[in-house]
């Protein structure tokens, strides 16, 4: 360990996101936040500035920008860019996490002979595009067991290990206090707030969650994020249509997750299909919620079904309102799911574990 520590390693990570978008940036960030530094440099290839790239530089990492395009657009300039690039800043290790940038940084890793971690965040599968992707990449790391099932045809099973994603719960629990999401939209101290965090869009299934606040009482829901405009509208359209519209509330993107999560008393997750293992619910579960999702992907390998929250059936709006309206009317059982849910969090998900089984693979790719 001694030699290979003595080693200092130029990590080349590459995103398709200049802007925090979502689940996958963040995990990045604190991946890239919490590598030993005294033997990793890390090096983010993204295609334009944005506050990916700010927080990034604020972790110590240089920035460098290459907008790769399509891959049925072949476009060989992006493969002899990245050569450029690996040869300049002499890469030892390529880390993607998307099939554009696995496919054009795998060609360019292959020819300059650098090993290539293909980081696998959602459960959908791409038939052709994941077998010619798996031939590039030297190693892949899946963020749910669940994930395992779309790569069933690889031969080389020694290539692909789980790491779920990890949690940094100092940095959580000493969020910056924002106002109240409560006093901000009048909600009252002894109404149940169901919480929804992610993408207003038809794979995370809020449909069937606004058609199971017909049969949930004194309860509002509160659904958080960017929005499918359309589908952003149709959900509108299905409140209006139930008579629900004064106990839902679109409140858009916010910054402030760690402060709504603690303001809420049920975070619910319907998603209904290519979900990886979402971070969201282990954030609800550090802040001490229960949670209620659906079987999709990972969601069962986070939530304990009975102990720190419910699994329900994926598009089973029904299942989501008894289990919902359950724990709407027991504080005691939320106080206690919501304590499971920390315990797990502090022994399963901390970010520092997550990120040494990674750097074990870089030390092994």
């Amino acid at each position: 360990m001694k030699d290979i520590c003595s080693k200092r390693y130029n990590i080349l990570y590459t995103t398709s996101f200049s802007y925090m978008a979502g689940g996958g940036q963040w995990s990045l960030y604190y991946l890239v936040k919490h590598l030993n530094n005294d033997i990793f440099h890390p090096l983010i290839l993204c295609p334009k500035e944005g506050d990916l790239p700010e927080k990034m530089r604020a972790v110590g990492a240089d920035v460098l920008f290459l907008k790769m395009g399509r891959i049925r657009h072949l476009n060989l300039f992006a493969v002899w860019k990245l050569i450029s690039i690996m040869k300049k800043q002499k890469i030892n290790i390529v880390h993607t996490d998307s099939s554009t940038e696995t496919f054009y940084a795998g060609i360019a890793a292959r020819i300059m002979h650098i090993p290539l971690i293909w980081h696998i965040r959602v459960s959908d599968r791409e038939w052709l595009i994941d077998r010619v992707l798996s031939l590039l990449a030297t190693r892949l790391i899946l963020v749910a067991k669940a994930i395992e099932s779309r790569f069933d045809r690889l031969k080389d099973t020694q290539k692909t290990v789980v790491i779920y994603n990890g949690i940094d719960l100092e940095e959580f629990d000493h969020f910056p206090a924002t106002p109240s999401i409560r006093e901000e939209y009048n909600i009252t101290k002894d109404t149940v707030v169901l919480g929804f965090i992610g993408r207003i869009e038809k794979r995370k299934g809020q449909e069937y969650l606004v058609s199971a606040m017909k049969h949930i009482g004194n309860a509002k829901l509160i659904l958080v994020g960017r929005g499918d405009e359309g589908y952003t509208r149709k959900m509108q359209n299905l409140c209006e249509e139930f008579s629900i519209s004064d106990r839902v509330i679109f409140a858009g993107y916010r910054d402030d997750i760690p402060s709504v999560l603690k303001d809420i008393d049920i975070l619910i997750f319907p998603t209904i299909s290519g979900e990886g293992f979402s971070r969201v619910i282990l954030e609800a579960m550090a802040a001490g919620k229960p949670v209620v999702a659906t079987d999709d992907a990972g969601n069962p390998e986070a939530v304990v079904d009975g102990i720190t929250g419910y699994i329900v059936p994926t598009r089973n709006s029904a299942a989501l309102a008894t289990r919902i309206d359950e724990l709407v009317g027991n504080k005691k059982k939320r106080d206690a799911m919501g304590n499971a849910g920390r315990r797990r969090v502090e022994t399963l998900f901390l970010i520092k574990s997550n990120v040494r089984k990674i750097e074990d693979i870089y030390f092994n790719p």
